[in-house]
């Protein structure tokens, strides 16, 4: 499914559904699981980009946090 979100067709569809309103189905309970699944992958596909693009921003600050163990040997 991961494969089909990040493809172009699968952004297309993403940006269709996810920005203007385009309809997989005439009701909620009319769905598959499959287009259930795509939907859910979408967003959170979409929302893992905007995170990263939020981390990026001027002014951000990233903490990285290793495990000093493995150092010591």
């Amino acid at each position: 499914m991961e494969r089909f979100v990040e493809s172009p067709e699968g952004q297309e569809l993403a940006a269709l559904c996810l920005d203007y309103g385009y309809k997989l189905a005439a009701a909620p309970t009319d769905l598959t699981r499959p287009q259930i699944n795509f939907l859910v992958a979408a967003l959170v596909n979409r929302l893992e980009k905007v995170a990263v693009a939020r981390s990026d921003e001027s002014g951000a600050t990233t903490f990285i946090f290793s495990d000093d163990a493995d150092l010591d040997e």
